[in-house]
């Protein structure tokens, strides 16, 4: 099933919910839209192509949804960085990293 379905049959979608809608959609786009420039540049493209991209995800995933453990929007972002290190250092250093990023938080 759609995730545009599930909240149409939920009643997400009706009248009395556009106010609230609006307003998640408003305070999303305040913190996604910043944070996404800020990865595009972090990966050496323009700060348009992250909107661009945070843009096309975000109407990808409002439509087809994903599953409740899965990270959505600009944190998806990350799969450049995480590439580099890939890139530069091996799986084994992508994985030492997310060890030692885990000690550190």
């Amino acid at each position: 099933m759609f995730a545009i379905q599930k909240a149409y049959q939920q009643g997400s979608l009706c009248k009395s919910q556009w106010g609230n809608n609006i307003l998640a959609g408003l305070v999303v786009g305040v913190v996604a839209l910043p944070l996404a420039m800020a990865f595009a540049i972090a990966s050496g493209v323009t700060p348009q192509a992250g909107i661009y991209t945070a843009i096309i995800a975000g109407i990808f995933v409002s439509l087809f949804g994903g599953s409740q453990v899965q990270i959505a929007g600009p944190t998806g972002a990350f799969i450049v960085l995480l590439s580099s290190i890939v890139v530069n250092y091996g799986f084994d250093g992508l994985q030492i990293a997310t060890m030692i990023a885990g000690i550190i938080a």
